[in-house]
């Protein structure tokens, strides 16, 4: 799933130490998927600004998309779908 501008998302990545974390929030700012024009990397991804759903801190953070992740850092998971009502 890749978000649009505006859409209210659920993310949940698990870095390179194992520690999983879950968002939700807006995604503003979205780069779609593909070729750089600038230095040919693949590239795209999102702001997420909403909370940590595990802590309840804010949250205010730039993700790659899944697809950049899994061609650059294959040690970073994450899923994203569109949040709904139980997600808060």
């Amino acid at each position: 799933m890749f978000p649009s501008d505006g859409d209210r998302i659920a993310l949940t990545r698990t870095g390179r130490d194992g520690l999983t974390r879950s968002y939700i929030g807006t995604a503003t700012e979205v780069t779609p998927y593909g070729r750089s024009t600038i230095d040919g990397l693949w590239v795209g991804g999102w702001r997420l600004t909403g909370h940590d759903l595990s802590t309840g801190e804010a949250a205010d953070s730039y993700f790659a998309c899944t697809q950049t992740l899994e061609r650059y850092d294959s040690g970073i998971r994450q899923s994203v779908r569109l949040a709904c009502a139980e997600d808060e």
